[in-house]
C-alpha cells in the first residue's frame, strides 16, 4: 500500500498538472476564437438594442458580406452614345451601375462608411467588458521550481571523542584493579593538552548540501455587485519535497473568503452601476447615430449619382447646342459669300460658336471630375471603367415630381418624434443628472462594511482536510470621513454645470431640428416651383429655336437673335434637368429631416406616405 505522504504528493502533482494544463489551454485560445466570440457579443447587443431604434436593420457586421457586390456581374454598354460628342473618350465595355447598384456598392465598399460601421462595433464591444465587470471573474495561477541550497554544517572534533574515550578505559581499570592510574591518567592529560594546543579539539565544519521542489497553485473568484459590493474567494494550495536532505513532504491548502459593501459612499445600483449605466446608454446613442447617419449617406450617395448624370446631361446639351452652331455658321457663311450676310453677322455666329465649344470642352472636364470622385465614394478605383445608367434619368423626367403635401408644422411635429439625434441630445440630459447625483453620493463619507474569513487545511500533508474549527474569520467597518473635499466638491458643481449645458444643447438640438425641416421643406417648394419655370423655359426655347429656324431659312433672321435662342434652348434644357433632380434630392432630405426615411439592408431607401394636408404659407 503507497504510504499517505507518497499519495498525497502524488494527489498534488496531478491537481497541479490538470490546472496548469488547463489554464494553458483557456490562455492559449486561438485568436480566430477570441474575434468569434467578440463578434458573437457585439452583434447580440447590437440586435438587442436595434427593437428600441426604429430604422435599425437587425442584421449587423462588419465582415465583407460573402454574395459582395461585383463589377463583373453587371451590364456591359455596348453602343457608343454619339449624342456626348468626340470629347468624351468611348466609354463601350464599361459596367453600367444602375442606382440600387451604386447605394449597395456604396454600403459595402465606402471608406467612411465602414469607419462608421466599425465605431458602432467599438461603442458595442466596450460595453460587453462593462458587462463582464458584473460577472464572476476567475483566476488562477500556478507555480513550481526546484531549488538547492548549500550550507555550512558542524561536526564534533574526533580527537575529543577519543581522549572521552581513554577516560573511560582508565576509569574502568581503576575499578578493575582497585588502584589509581595516576600515571595513566597523567599522560592523557599531557595528550589532551597537547592536542589541544595544535587545535585538535576544535569541531569541524562541512558543506551540506539540500534540494527540494516547492510549488503552489491559486484559483480564484471576484464578483462586483450591482450595488458596489464585492466578494473575493481565493484557493491557495503549497507543497514542499526534499529530494536531499531528510526526506519528508510538507503540503497544505488556505480559502479565503473577502466581502466588502458600500454604506454610504458608492453605495446603490444607482451609483456603484453608473459606468455600466452608461456604457449601456452610449451604445445605443452609437446605434442611433449610424442608422441616422446611414440616411444621411443614402441621401448623398443619390445626390451625387444624379449629379453625374445631370453633368453628363449637360455634355448632350452643350454638344447639341454646338452642333447646332456649327450648322447655323456654315448656312450663315453660304449667305454672307451670297451677300446676304454682312462679315459682322457671320462673325457673331462664329464668336458663339467658339463660346459654345468653350462650354463643350468644360462640361465634359467637369462630367469627368464628377464620375472620377463618384467612384471613390462608391470604394473603387479611379480606373474602375463605369458609367452610370441613364434610364434613372428617364425614369425620373417619366414620372414627374412627386410631391409630399405635408404641411411645415406638421413635418416639425413628427421630426421631434422621429429624429434619433434628437432622441440622443434628449437622453444626455437624464445622463447629466444621473452624474449630478453621483457626484453629489461623492461628497458623503466612506463607510464600508468588511468582512473576511480564511480557513486552512489542519497539519502537514492535508491539503483537502480543511479545519472550520480553525477558521479565522474578521467582520468591521472602514470610515474615511473626508475632511478634504475640494476635489469632489469642484466635481459635483462641474456635473450642475454640465446638466445645465446639457439642457441648453437638447433645447438648441429642437430648433434646430425645426429649423432644418422648415429649410427643407422651403427648398422643396423651390425645387417644384423652379421646375415649373423650367418646364416652361423649355418650352419657349424650343419655340424661339423652331421660329430662328425658319427665319433664318427665309434669310430674315439675325445672327444676335439665333445665338440668343441657341443659348437659350441649352441653358433652359439644363435647368429642366437640375431643377427634377434638385425637386428629387429635396424629396429625399425632406425625409430624411423628418426622420422617417427609412433604409433597408441593401442600402436602398423607403419613402413613408403621409396624409395630404392643408400648405399654409411661409
Amino acid at each position: 500500500m503507497i504510504p499517505y505522504q507518497q499519495q498525497t504528493f502524488l494527489f498534488l502533482r496531478i491537481h497541479c498538472t490538470l490546472s496548469l494544463l488547463l489554464l494553458l489551454a483557456v490562455s492559449g485560445c486561438s485568436t480566430t476564437r477570441h474575434k468569434e466570440r467578440a463578434d458573437a457579443e457585439v452583434y447580440d447587443i447590437i440586435t438587442a438594442k436595434s427593437a428600441a431604434v426604429p430604422g435599425a436593420g437587425p442584421e449587423f457586421s462588419i465582415e465583407p458580406p460573402d454574395d459582395a457586390f461585383d463589377l463583373d456581374g453587371l451590364t456591359v454598354l455596348t453602343e457608343i452614345d454619339e449624342r456626348l460628342g468626340d470629347g468624351v473618350a468611348s466609354e463601350a465595355g464599361s459596367a453600367v451601375v444602375a442606382l440600387d447598384d451604386a447605394l449597395m456598392l456604396a454600403t459595402q465598399r465606402n471608406r467612411t462608411y465602414l469607419s462608421e460601421k466599425e465605431s458602432l462595433y467599438l461603442q458595442a464591444l466596450a460595453l460587453t467588458l462593462e458587462r463582464h465587470r458584473y460577472t464572476p471573474i476567475f483566476s488562477g495561477g500556478a507555480s513550481g521550481a526546484v531549488r538547492r541550497s548549500a550550507g555550512d554544517q558542524p561536526t564534533p572534533s574526533v580527537f575529543n571523542e577519543a581522549m572521552a574515550g581513554a577516560g573511560a578505559v582508565i576509569s574502568q581499570l581503576e575499578q578493575m584493579t582497585g588502584t589509581q592510574a595516576e600515571l595513566l591518567r597523567a599522560y592523557a592529560n599531557v595528550v589532551e593538552e597537547a592536542g589541544a594546543s595544535v587545535g585538535l579539539d576544535q569541531p569541524r565544519t562541512r558543506l551540506v548540501e539540500e534540494r527540494r521542489v516547492a510549488g503552489d497553485m491559486t484559483l480564484g473568484a471576484d464578483v462586483l455587485m450591482r450595488g458596489g459590493g464585492r466578494i473575493a474567494a481565493a484557493l491557495t494550495t503549497d507543497f514542499l519535497r526534499f529530494l536531499t536532505g531528510a526526506p519528508r513532504t510538507s503540503s497544505g491548502s488556505a480559502f479565503t473568503l473577502a466581502v466588502s459593501q458600500p454604506l454610504l459612499r458608492g453605495a446603490g445600483a444607482a451609483i456603484a452601476a453608473e459606468r455600466l449605466t452608461q456604457a449601456e446608454r452610449d451604445a445605443l446613442y452609437a446605434l442611433r447615430g449610424f442608422t441616422h447617419y446611414r440616411k444621411e449617406f443614402t441621401v448623398n450617395v443619390s445626390a451625387n449619382y444624379y449629379s453625374v448624370l445631370q453633368q453628363r446631361d449637360i455634355v448632350r446639351n452643350t454638344w447639341s447646342g454646338l452642333e447646332n452652331f456649327r450648322m447655323n455658321v456654315e448656312r450663315e457663311r453660304a449667305f454672307a459669300e451670297e451677300g446676304l450676310r454682312t462679315q459682322a453677322e457671320l462673325g457673331r455666329m462664329l464668336q458663339a460658336q467658339l463660346d459654345n465649344e468653350n462650354r463643350y470642352i468644360n462640361a465634359v472636364r467637369r462630367y469627368q471630375e464628377e464620375l472620377d470622385n463618384f467612384k471613390i465614394m462608391l470604394g473603387l478605383s479611379t480606373d474602375a471603367r463605369v458609367v452610370l445608367d441613364d434610364d434613372a434619368l428617364t425614369a425620373l423626367r417619366e414620372q414627374g415630381l412627386d410631391h409630399p403635401t405635408v404641411n411645415p408644422e406638421d413635418a416639425a411635429a413628427i421630426a421631434l418624434a422621429a429624429r434619433l439625434d434628437l432622441y440622443n441630445d434628449r437622453d444626455r440630459v437624464n445622463d447629466a443628472e444621473r452624474r449630478v447625483r453621483v457626484a453629489a453620493n461623492a461628497l458623503q463619507p466612506r463607510l464600508n462594511l468588511l468582512g473576511d474569513a480564511t480557513v486552512a487545511t489542519s497539519g502537514d500533508n492535508n491539503p483537502e482536510r480543511f479545519d472550520f474549527n480553525r477558521m479565522d474569520w474578521s467582520v468591521g467597518f472602514d470610515v474615511d470621513p473626508m475632511f478634504d473635499k475640494k476635489a469632489e466638491r469642484n466635481a459635483y458643481r462641474a456635473a450642475l454645470i454640465d446638466l445645465e449645458r446639457a439642457a441648453r444643447r437638447a433645447a438648441l438640438a429642437e430648433d434646430t431640428v425645426k429649423l432644418e425641416v422648415r429649410a427643407a421643406w422651403r427648398n422643396l417648394e423651390q425645387a417644384r416651383r423652379n421646375y415649373d419655370v423650367a418646364m416652361e423655359s423649355v418650352r419657349l426655347s424650343e419655340r424661339r429655336v423652331e421660329e430662328q429656324h425658319l427665319l433664318a431659312e427665309l434669310g430674315q433672321a439675325t445672327a444676335q437673335d439665333q445665338v440668343d435662342a441657341q443659348n437659350d434652348l441649352i441653358q433652359s434644357q439644363n435647368n429642366l434637368t437640375s431643377a427634377l433632380i434638385a425637386h428629387t434630392i429635396a424629396r429625399l432630405g425632406f425625409w430624411r429631416d423628418m426622420g422617417i426615411l427609412y433604409i433597408g439592408e441593401d442600402g436602398l431607401w423607403k419613402e413613408t406616405p403621409l396624409e395630404p394636408s392643408s400648405e399654409p404659407g411661409l
